[in-house]
């Protein structure tokens, strides 16, 4: 389950409509990726990395792709079918590219076409046949995000698999970033963190989109981080915390003091020609 580390430091920073923040990261466990096909591998394409839509292994002789939903796949598939993993397997055609209704909850004659294109890409399929709309379980791998690294990888060409058998593992990494003691605001507001733009969405002091999580975790600010230091919460990140227009912020000539421990805002007056500059404490 994934956890989030608790955190003290408190600091106190002046700016004109940016300034540096506290963010603290929450920590998913190590995952497990099961096969869904029992034979003998007969292709392997994992190198260490899987992509959603991508091919992962051959088991005798076909394709299983890695797939992420947001609701994991668990049976076969057919035109009429309908359920929650139905309506995952909508959005997530619709996000590779695919024929598909997302949103929806039905398995129609477009998710059909979008898997059978699917199929056909990975070299399952010719496209002919009527059956090949059907989703087999066993042509999948679910995996917990759209790109995830492996580790342990067992699915090596010649080897024997079973369905329901762990393959590899897919360490704990970033799954959020929070700030700490961040008021929401109605729009979009910039946030960088090591370098990496990551802007906030109205209504949200966090990130949570795996991509940009991904290149954060990548960076040499974040790597160089202990895990004591993660768990204390990080500082290198700065973010617009009040108004997201700052030009409104200056013609009232106010400037914001975000005390990080007390999570309050207090105002300052200061003179209006001093507002207009935005800067990183």
């Amino acid at each position: 389950m994934p956890h989030t580390v608790e955190s003290a430091p408190a600091s106190s920073q002046e700016y004109s409509g940016t300034q540096q923040v506290n963010v603290v990261p929450t920590i998913a466990a190590d995952r497990q990726l099961l096969g869904n096909a029992t034979g003998t591998v007969t292709e392997n394409w994992m190198a260490g990395e899987l992509r959603s839509g991508s091919r992962a292994y051959q088991v005798n002789d076909r394709t299983v792709v890695a797939l992420h939903t947001a609701t994991p796949l668990y049976r076969d598939l057919k035109v009429g079918d309908r359920g929650e993993d139905v309506r995952s397997l909508n959005d997530e055609l619709s996000r590779l590219g695919y024929d598909s209704v997302p949103q929806s909850g039905e398995y129609n004659r477009n998710t059909g076409n979008g898997w059978r294109q699917l199929m056909v890409d990975a070299g399952n399929s010719d496209g002919a046949g009527e059956d090949d709309m059907n989703l087999r379980l066993s042509d999948t791998m679910w995996i917990p995000s759209d790109s995830v690294k492996v580790q342990g990888w067992s699915a090596t060409q010649g080897s024997a698999v079973q369905a329901g058998a762990p393959l590899g593992t897919v360490p704990g990494g970033l799954v959020r970033l929070a700030i700490r003691g961040g008021k929401p605001s109605d729009e979009e507001r910039p946030l960088t963190v090591f370098g990496v733009a990551a802007p906030l969405a109205p209504g949200t002091t966090d990130i949570t989109d795996g991509e940009l999580l991904q290149r954060i975790a990548a960076t040499e600010g974040y790597q160089g981080k202990s895990a004591e230091e993660r768990a204390a919460g990080m500082d290198p990140a700065h973010a617009q915390q009040g108004d997201p227009d700052p030009t409104r912020a200056g013609r009232f000539g106010v400037r914001h003091q975000w005390d990080l421990g007390m999570h309050r805002h207090r105002h300052v007056r200061q003179s209006p020609c001093r507002t207009g500059a935005h800067h990183h404490q």
